[in-house]
């Protein structure tokens, strides 16, 4: 006779689950959420520039406070990249790995 136990439904659904839960690539998304959100700054920077006017982006101005050299200007479209970029890639990368603990978590 042989000893092994047939699994149950449920213990079958549990790991149909578990192998069809994504993982995230921590990677991918660092460099998604960087590339959007630099491009997305340089680009509200850039219009504003253009769009000129009497106050030119005084509330965008407001993130000198966390990025430092940051302006409303074309060399601060350039930095507000790089600042962008970093800033959605460290986000990027936490939510992909607080997900995959997650999904670790209710896969066991």
């Amino acid at each position: 006779m042989n000893n092994e136990r047939t699994p149950g439904l449920e213990e079958l659904q549990e790991r149909a689950l578990a192998r069809a839960v994504a993982r995230l690539r921590s990677g991918v998304m660092a460099t998604v959420f960087g590339l959007t959100c630099g491009t997305g700054l340089w680009i509200a920077t850039v219009w504003l520039l253009v769009r000129g006017g009497e106050r030119v982006g005084q509330h965008l101005s407001l993130l000198r406070f966390y990025f430092p050299g940051y302006s409303v200007s074309w060399g601060g479209a350039f930095l507000g990249f790089v600042y962008g970029a970093v800033a959605g890639a460290v986000i990027g990368y936490v939510l992909a790995r607080v997900y995959n603990r997650l999904a670790d978590r209710r896969a066991s």
